[in-house]
């Protein structure tokens, strides 16, 4: 790897981990609880392979497509389990969110992607959590990963210019 690659490298990633560390005290002294929402669509943002442009967009919309079918899930599986009972009641819906994430996903891997899978998983980890705020969940993963990935990406290009230029 030439020189200026490992330079551009290394200040990236000092510079991430201040900007890490500068959110993370930022959401621990107002006490928020639901950062993982900002912070799994930045992994997600640099475990993709691709165009970093490109995962930007398919973090954002994959992540937002993901909350919106955790929405749908519990809005069915809520619906369904007084008329099938408790295990048809959650597994049809489910179902239905898994043929549209896995099955569809070759057709949209823009929009059905595996940060959706993500974000509906960790979604569903405490569902009474996420259906009594869906709106700050919502709001926090949109403002809040925009507003971090967009400070990422803003950084790498800074890093990039102040490295690469002659």
């Amino acid at each position: 790897m030439e020189e200026a690659q490992k330079k551009f490298l290394l200040y990236f990633r000092l510079s991430l981990l201040v900007w890490i560390l500068i959110a993370n005290a930022f959401l621990h002294v107002i006490h928020f609880e639901y950062s993982w929402l900002i912070f799994i669509s930045n992994i997600m943002l640099f475990t993709m392979e691709g165009d970093v442009k490109d995962r930007f967009i398919s973090v954002e919309v994959g992540g937002f497509v993901g909350l919106v079918l955790t929405v749908l899930t519990l809005l069915a599986v809520t619906a369904l389990t007084p008329v099938l009972g408790d295990l048809f009641g959650f597994l049809i819906p489910l179902a239905a969110v898994l043929f549209v994430l896995i099955v569809i996903h070759p057709y949209a891997p823009k929009i059905l992607n595996n940060v959706g899978f993500a974000y509906l998983t960790c979604a569903c980890i405490d569902t009474e959590a996420f259906a009594s705020h869906i709106g700050l969940f919502l709001g926090t993963f949109v403002a809040g990963s925009l507003i971090f990935n967009g400070g990422c990406l803003l950084i790498m290009s800074t890093v990039k210019k102040m490295v690469f230029q002659k």
